[in-house]
């Protein structure tokens, strides 16, 4: 067995640790790592996996097996991927089955507590019970077949989590009604997320600008989700009228600058992503905080926004919305992207500072086969 970790104070530092799979426990289900997706999505995870609890989901492997090593200085970033059952004690989990969830970037992941709901797997193990349920959710899956069904099982890792986000973020929007902003503007507009939230908004009557860098102006331009695309050294050609600004980067100068550019024209400010994590400043975190000027910032975390909406509309109705939503964007999606496959662990390894720094192309995901 092998699984990618992270120190959890420093991204720059990360290694794969290797352990004996026959040390595995027999009672429970025990999963491959068939393969899975690595995003910028992923970073917030690290950059949130105190306050909002993603390190309690994969406890690392041998943590702390060096002396001269601190217990809890390695953590694992969750990943949306496929598992194959490899091991089951269950007589309703059979060896072979398949299932989409959350996996940690590694060979396996055991699982020694299950229960069902409405056909789906849920992970009850004593360290993520507490956690939100959707992240403890597992989707069953056809048994391996062609080529076709692989590449759609490739958009679905890459884009499900992020798409049912900008659901989400459409329908906070959409309920906002005192009154209905004029424009929204997107941070980050070349993130997946970005780009899923811009096509929900697309059919309604807003002016919706993305921001973006000036390598993925003309990128995100083309796709034609955006009624102005602007660079971030140019915060002042998007026009002053009430706006919602939809903060996927976090970078805490670019955030002052559009508050002031905005000034009382700033009708709400949600903090969703931080693909800018270098940037963020101390004060971003999973609650409202108002600056001097008397703006108030939301931390928007799509588990409690869903378990809101099933509340308020019925689960089936929500499922029912947000999944016919994502299988259109997934199907816009695929007409532009480009999936990148990359076999072995040692590879994310690779590919991880040019992931953290940015410097995968936005009209690419990556796909990793451990």
């Amino acid at each position: 067995m092998q699984q990618f970790q992270v120190d959890k104070n420093d991204l720059s530092q990360f290694r794969v640790v290797s352990q004996d799979s026959s040390a595995l426990p027999k009672e429970g289900v025990t999963f491959e790592v068939e393969r899975f997706a690595f995003t910028a999505n992923n970073l917030t995870y690290f950059m949130m996996g105190e306050k909002l609890g993603y390190w309690q989901f994969f406890p690392p492997i041998n943590e702390g097996a060096s002396n001269n090593e601190p217990q809890n200085k390695w953590g694992v970033i969750p990943v949306w991927g496929i598992g194959k059952v490899v091991a089951s004690s269950l007589d309703n989990i059979q060896v072979g089955s398949r299932f989409f969830g959350y996996f940690p970037p590694a060979t396996h992941l055991h699982m020694d507590s299950i229960t069902f709901a409405q056909g789906n797997l849920i992970d009850t193990s004593a360290h993520r019970r507490p956690l939100p349920q959707g992240y403890n959710l597992y989707r069953p899956l056809e048994v391996s077949g062609d080529s076709t069904q692989s590449h759609r099982e490739n958009l679905q890792m890459l884009l499900w989590p992020l798409y049912i986000t900008s659901y989400c973020l459409w329908d906070l929007i959409d309920q906002y009604n005192s009154p209905k902003p004029r424009q929204v503007i997107v941070l980050s507009a070349s993130s997946k997320t970005s780009l899923g939230l811009a096509y929900a908004l697309k059919k309604d009557d807003y002016h919706v600008v993305g921001v973006t860098s000036g390598k993925s102006q003309e990128f995100v331009a083309g796709l034609d989700v955006y009624n102005q695309v602007v660079c971030y050294d140019n915060l002042d050609d998007i026009a002053s009228k009430a706006s919602i600004v939809v903060d996927m980067s976090g970078n805490s100068d670019v955030k002052q600058r559009l508050k002031t550019r905005l000034g009382d024209d700033l009708m709400r400010y949600v903090q969703v992503g931080l693909t800018h994590w270098q940037d963020a400043g101390t004060g971003d975190g999973a609650e409202n905080t108002e600056d001097a000027s008397g703006n108030s910032d939301e931390f928007f975390f799509a588990p409690t926004h869903i378990q809101t909406r099933m509340a308020e509309l019925g689960s089936s109705v929500f499922q029912a919305k947000s999944g016919t939503f994502v299988k259109e964007a997934i199907m816009w999606t695929a007409s532009w992207l480009s999936i990148k496959q990359h076999n072995s662990i040692a590879s994310l390894m690779h590919n991880f500072e040019n992931i953290c720094i940015g410097d995968i192309p936005a009209n690419e995901g990556l796909i990793f086969i451990p």
